[in-house]
């Protein structure tokens, strides 16, 4: 090897490694959605353009109706994250209180009682923190764990959300997240044909990205990430923020970017709902919130079996 191949080959590690130490991910916690905000805007303005914010919605987002977070008397906990995860857990037991005997039963009750169900947001300030980002040129993606099947519940609950700092004031929180989404590769639409099962991101199960919305049908977070970032206009991006109230999904993203030296990824752990979501499986009233879910539960599965002849959903 001459002095100029070795120049060469010398000049290309270094910038190799340059690359690879100037891209990073990394985990933080967030009580509030003012510290996304604060964490986005200390990338500085010149490089909100090229960053994506990537959102979880249930208990993140958005949550069932919960009028007052530190009394847990007022909110309702059946077909949400909490009460899934407790029914997760109740499935191989003999707990009278569990509604199925499989994950798949689980699953189409959840997808039954989040069609019936509309949404609040976790914080009030989440609409104007979201408008203030992409005010400056931020873009917006909400990456859920709920499948195909909960896309048409998710479109109702995000539409029936008000955006009340939109220029439009008919604009919806869908409408909202769909404006400010990443586009098609070939399209100009925030939505890719679906559903589809790519092989090549570790997909099981089949997935979709409507209005954008990314639908992962409970698939690693990272993979699914990294998925969709190849199959979008996303060349410009270079910084991703994403939050999530269930750290193993906050640990799959940083995991999946560690070694990426095309984005610096910062994780938020969401622990906003961490003591609403508690209360039901370990606080000290949480008996009689079990109670009172299977109750509710109880109540329309007999409605529904009484009122209709072939109910979803209902054995």
């Amino acid at each position: 090897m001459n002095n100029t191949t070795l120049k060469i080959s010398l000049i290309l590690s270094l910038l190799l490694l340059a690359m690879t130490a100037s891209a990073k991910s990394k985990r933080i916690t967030a009580k509030s959605f003012s510290k996304l905000q604060a964490t986005v805007n200390a990338l500085g303005a010149e490089n909100l353009p090229r960053t994506l914010v990537v959102m979880d919605d249930d208990d993140t987002l958005t949550m069932m109706s919960c009028p007052d977070q530190d009394n847990a008397d007022t909110c309702q906990y059946l077909g949400g994250p909490a009460w899934y995860s407790w029914q997760e857990q109740l499935i191989s037991t003999q707990s009278h209180y569990k509604v199925a005997d499989n994950s798949d039963e689980l699953i189409n009750i959840s997808a039954l009682l989040l069609a019936m169900n509309n949404m609040n947001y976790t914080q009030e300030l989440i609409p104007r923190v979201l408008h203030d980002l992409t005010e400056s040129g931020v873009k917006l993606l909400v990456l859920t764990a709920r499948g195909g099947s909960d896309i048409s519940a998710t479109v109702s609950q995000f539409s029936n959300l008000k955006q009340p700092f939109a220029t439009d004031q008919k604009e919806n929180f869908l409408t909202f997240i769909n404006n400010n989404a990443l586009h098609g590769m070939n399209s100009n639409l925030a939505s890719l044909a679906s559903p589809f099962q790519p092989t090549d991101c570790l997909a099981s199960r089949s997935i979709s990205y409507q209005q954008g919305v990314m639908y992962v049908a409970g698939q690693n977070k990272g993979h699914m990430l990294k998925c969709l970032l190849k199959r979008t206009q996303s060349t410009l991006i270079n910084n991703i923020v994403f939050i999530d109230d269930t750290l193993q999904n906050v640990k799959d993203v940083a995991q999946a970017f560690k070694n990426d030296c095309n984005y610096n990824v910062i994780a938020m752990h969401y622990t906003a709902l961490k003591k609403h979501k508690t209360a039901l499986t370990h606080g000290k009233n949480a008996h009689l919130f079990q109670a009172y879910a299977h109750g509710q539960w109880e109540k329309i599965k007999a409605t529904l079996k009484n009122q209709l002849q072939a109910p979803a959903a209902i054995d």
